[in-house]
């Protein structure tokens, strides 16, 4: 159902399956998919493709022009996944040119009111970013992260998979996947046991990684002497997804 003071630019596709509320602005090449319900006053600007179940809150702004100076109107993307919630006033804007032109939100991905997803960010599925939290540029969120409300993260940091960051932290370095970070700067503060739980994860996976934790957060080893002795102690993929992921850093790593 489309509401009769809907605006929506001939250029976009809308399915019929969707529920566009009124005084929605959909602009130009759109794709809006099944069942995806849009409530009253909500901007989807343009280049944006909402995929199937997603539910848009009021006065929400998707698919705004990327702020960074280097813009000059080019043609770049947003992508929200499948059955998604994006509450009230949530902002998520395009990709800038500096990457692949698209800014990403996975699947069944709880994007709460107020908050912020700026150009180029890559979230992965079945993540929380909680209200008045800010993803500046070029963030990458890894599955299942939970991010706190008032929570503010520096560009081109990396969240790892089914990490928690405390309410108003300020993250400035990669987060570890499976930790439990907080402050300002934020600090590790343990594994995210509660959320390894949750997901089923193992207990001998869950000491595996404290295993490998405490030798990162050893401060008489150097980054490649702790590298080197994780290495050697991994067995699961959890492990090995932690290790790599400390390998791959560019920003550096939060430790305590």
């Amino acid at each position: 159902m489309i509401h009769k003071t809907a605006v929506i630019d001939k250029s976009s596709e809308v399915s019929s399956k969707a529920d566009i509320g009124p005084n929605v602005f959909i602009g130009k090449n759109c794709i809006i998919h099944d069942n995806v319900k849009i409530g009253f006053g909500a901007v989807i600007e343009e280049n944006t493709e909402i995929k199937e179940g997603t539910v848009i809150s009021p006065n929400a702004h998707l698919g705004g022009a990327p702020q960074d100076i280097s813009y000059k109107g080019e043609d770049t993307k947003l992508i929200v996944g499948k059955n998604c919630v994006i509450r009230e006033f949530v902002t998520i804007h395009r990709a800038s040119t500096k990457e692949d032109w698209t800014t990403v939100v996975g699947d069944n991905c709880f994007i709460m009111a107020n908050s912020h997803i700026a150009h180029d960010c890559k979230l992965g599925n079945n993540i929380i970013l909680t209200s008045y939290s800010g993803l500046a540029g070029h963030i990458h969120v890894g599955d299942m992260a939970v991010i706190s409300g008032f929570v503010a993260v520096h560009q081109f940091v990396r969240i790892g998979k089914m990490a928690m960051i405390g309410g108003m932290s300020r993250i400035t370095m990669d987060v570890p996947p499976f930790t439990l970070v907080e402050g300002s700067p934020a600090v590790i503060h343990g594994l995210n046991v509660v959320g390894l739980r949750r997901r089923g994860v193992s207990s001998d996976v869950r000491n595996e990684l404290k295993r490998l934790l405490k030798i990162f957060l050893d401060k008489s080893l150097t980054k490649n002497e702790a590298l080197n002795e994780m290495s050697q102690l991994v067995k699961s993929d959890e492990g090995l997804e932690f290790v790599e992921f400390l390998k791959e850093s560019k920003r550096g790593v939060i430790r305590r």
